[in-house]
């Protein structure tokens, strides 16, 4: 959730609140909303991070371009989930591991300085709930960063498809070795489009994840970052060199994705390869398209948002999970195909 418009008291940002009125839902969202999202953790979303064993993250790169990124820690069992402590309702210590600090310093060059801004998304497949939570940086020091809360709310689980958390076998340690070492140069490849490998894995996927952000930060909670899962039937996102293209289904009425776009535009994507453990970003402009003819043959979706690809990174091996479905969620059962 990000801008502020000054003449209401929404909780969303100006553009969120103008595509709810847009479609009409403005004044119920906002009556609805009142006590739900919070500068604070309940209990029970302090609890449920603590027991991830991964979050998604939003956060900018050197030149203020979002990326979905992976967090996790060092896991010796898919239950042991210690990297994440909650030392009180308004802080979350994330612990990370050696690999994920590589991936935020030397691949994606991501801000984790203090006073950046953070999106998380907490997610136990298995049961399909979510929880978000958008802050700032407040220390990062030897691979902990503590986030402080800005916003806190949970989500609808419509389109995630339950699936179990196996631990995997991935490459050695990145980190141990310097970011101009070859070997570790080797890890990843970076291009300005998608190469066929990158084409397959987009158009046979059923979930993805992506960061957004507000056009301007300020102190405003309001004005930051977002990340949030996409689900939907193997297939539901069209690709080609350039460009992807995939629906925007009936959800929460939130509209965090979709007004960022309205704001800023720019966004990052990320797509887990189960097969091996590549984490695919995605990195482009994207648009809103209020109509298209295709749209009636995805039921539920409402619109469509197109990517024009601008960055590629394929990191090799990395990801230390893989999730193999239990089954597909009911909710994209009609959503239709390309």
């Amino acid at each position: 959730m990000s801008s502020a418009n000054t003449s209401n008291a929404s909780v969303f940002h100006t553009e969120e609140y103008r595509i709810q009125q847009r479609l009409g839902v403005a004044e119920r969202m906002n009556e609805q909303m009142k006590g739900f999202i919070r500068p604070f953790m309940p209990a029970q979303h302090r609890a449920f991070f603590c027991s991830s064993p991964f979050m998604m993250a939003g956060l900018v790169d050197s030149q203020g371009h979002p990326w979905a990124i992976p967090l996790w820690g060092d896991h010796t069992t898919v239950d042991d989930h210690h990297y994440i402590q909650s030392p009180s309702p308004t802080q979350l210590s994330l612990a990370l591991n050696d690999n994920v600090t590589w991936l935020i310093n030397d691949v994606a060059l991501l801000d984790v300085n203090t006073g950046s801004k953070i999106a998380l998304l907490g997610l136990q497949l298995s049961t399909r709930r979510r929880n978000r939570l958008n802050g700032l940086i407040m220390h990062n020091w030897g691979g902990v960063i503590r986030v402080q809360v800005e916003q806190s709310y949970g989500n609808c689980p419509q389109y995630i498809h339950p699936r179990d958390t196996l631990h995997r076998d991935v490459a050695p340690t990145l980190a141990a070795s310097s970011s101009t070492n070859s070997n570790v140069k080797a890890q990843y490849v970076q291009s300005n489009g998608l190469m066929k490998k990158d084409v397959l894995l987009i158009a046979r996927a059923d979930t993805f994840y992506i960061a957004s952000r507000h056009h301007d930060f300020t102190d405003d909670p309001r004005h930051g970052l977002d990340v949030s899962h996409r689900g939907g039937k193997p297939g539901f996102i069209y690709v080609d060199d350039s460009s992807l293209l995939f629906p925007d289904f009936s959800g929460n009425k939130f509209f965090n994705t979709l007004g960022n776009i309205e704001s800023d535009g720019r966004v990052g994507l990320c797509f887990v390869d189960d097969s091996n453990g590549d984490i695919l970003f995605v990195n482009g402009k994207a648009s809103i398209l209020w109509s298209h003819p295709k749209l009636e043959a995805f039921a539920g979706a409402e619109r469509f948002v197109q990517v024009s690809i601008q960055d590629v990174t394929r990191v090799f091996s990395l990801y230390p999970f893989e999730h193999p479905i239990i089954e597909r969620s009911i909710n994209t059962e009609h959503t239709g195909v390309w």
